[in-house]
């Protein structure tokens, strides 16, 4: 009797069973043999056996030729190298101060060309061992790759899937792992983030433009400002406000409000607001909580504009360099009548000047939204003609230099809350124009507002 099983479709495999032929005995009953045959046939022939031992083998060889005292030695001889060269150099020393011209010297020198040609013989040592070794290397490189393919090919045996469903196994349960740790964590309580604090870590990145437009007046008022409140009145929510600069980029002779961004981007409907007295100088004016804040004209005031009752108030910044003393700067030239910059943050209204007290340096006060007193100063050791600008983000001051036509630079940074002070950021922005006029954070939509050769853009801030 030949039984046959077909399991070629799922295992790859023929199995044929036989029993061997029946014997009679002496009273002529029937009596089955108790043997049978198995013949195995697979589809595609016997397992590499062989190939297995071989890759065996290959891995064992490699194993013991990554012998972790060989690869320590050149350590050991550079250690060695080290520590003769220290000798060295101290015999020199002695020898220098010992020397008489006389036979004292003469050995003196002939131990030091001893110690010379020693050291000689461990460099030549050192470069033999590294380059044993990197034989070594590219042989277990080799090795490690035959391995790779022998391992890829065996793998086609595996028709269960084992190796697979083993390797998902492993993946969900390292999943499963970080879910329930993460179920463990306690949530922190959602806090709404009040004025004055940050939920979020110092800069990272700032984005790619993300608006640029012409200003309305055009290309011939390359200096100017704008933005929106980052403390409006009620009803102002989306109101945005542009400043450009007359006569020599020097002053400015009103505010022009837009109710909203489409406004503005559409060029639609505005509102002009005139300064009846003390006109604004320079770039760096702001608005914060209704309330436009700038360089009195040829002064060392700061001023006050109130954007619902026009009226104005002004107080001396004291001590503070104006009319082009200490401007912002690039290598080439200077941004003219930029000696007091205004600037908006979570903590509120700053602003960034220099004074001769501070030899020219950068000094970083907050303000009294109402007197325009000074509530806190701090001096730093950046020279202000060295940066090309500045804002403020969460009390931290950022300050960046020209970089190229393209590329723009932040460079530094001044923490007024633990005094840390950093020259060495190297946070690169995409710029429209070479020339970068005005910069201000607006700590509600976190956007960085640009005035950049007559052109108003914007950018997003990526913090840690």
């Amino acid at each position: 009797m030949v039984l046959l099983i077909n399991m070629g479709v799922k295992f790859g495999f023929f199995l044929t069973l036989s029993l061997a032929s029946a014997d009679r005995d002496a009273r002529g009953e029937a009596r089955v043999a108790k043997r049978c045959y198995c013949d195995l046939q697979m589809s595609d022939g016997p397992f590499p056996h062989m190939q297995l031992e071989q890759l065996y083998l290959i891995s064992q060889n490699c194993s013991l030729k990554l012998n972790k005292q060989q690869f320590n030695e050149p350590l050991e001889i550079t250690a060695y190298v080290e520590q003769k060269l220290n000798n060295l150099v101290q015999r020199i020393n002695e020898f220098e101060k010992e020397y008489d011209g006389e036979l004292y010297s003469i050995i003196s020198y002939r131990i030091i060309e001893i110690e010379i040609a020693e050291l000689n013989e461990l460099l030549n040592q050192l470069q033999e061992k590294c380059w044993r070794n990197n034989d070594e290397r590219t042989y277990l490189d080799t090795q490690a790759q035959n391995i790779t393919n022998k391992v890829d090919e065996l793998e086609k045996y595996d028709r269960l899937k084992v190796i697979q469903e083993h390797r998902k196994n492993t993946i969900l349960k390292r999943s499963l792992t970080s879910c329930q740790n993460a179920l463990l964590v306690t949530p922190t309580p959602y806090v709404t983030t009040q004025p004055g604090s940050c939920s979020f870590g110092r800069l990272k990145a700032v984005s790619y433009p993300r608006s640029s437009m012409l200003n309305h007046f055009g290309t011939s008022y390359p200096y100017g400002s704008w933005g929106k409140d980052p403390l409006p009145a009620p009803g102002k929510e989306d109101q945005h406000w542009l400043v450009v600069l007359t006569s020599s980029n020097r002053f400015g002779t009103k505010i022009r409000v837009y109710s909203s961004y489409s406004k503005l981007l559409t060029k639609g409907a505005f509102k002009d607001i005139s300064f009846q007295t003390y006109n604004p100088q320079g770039p760096g004016g702001v608005m914060y909580g209704d309330a436009y804040y700038y360089n009195c004209y040829n002064l060392d005031k700061l001023c006050r504009f109130d954007m619902t009752t026009q009226n104005v108030i002004s107080a001396t910044l004291p001590f503070a360099g104006f009319n082009d003393k200490f401007p912002y700067c690039t290598l080439a030239s200077c941004y003219v009548y930029t000696d007091m910059d205004l600037a908006t943050d979570e903590n509120g209204l700053w602003v960034l000047y220099s004074t001769t007290f501070n030899f020219g340096n950068l000094v970083v006060s907050r303000l009294n939204t109402t007197d325009l007193s000074l509530l806190e100063s701090w001096n730093t050791t950046l020279f202000k003609r060295s940066a090309s600008n500045a804002f403020l983000v969460c009390g931290v001051v950022y300050a960046t230099r020209y970089a190229s036509p393209e590329i723009e630079e932040i460079f530094y940074m001044f923490d007024t809350t633990s005094g840390v002070e950093r020259y060495d950021l190297k946070i690169q922005f995409r710029k429209v124009l070479p020339g970068i006029q005005y910069m201000n954070y607006n700590p509600q939509d976190k956007k960085l507002y640009v005035y950049s050769d007559a052109y108003v853009i914007s950018y997003s801030l990526t913090f840690e």
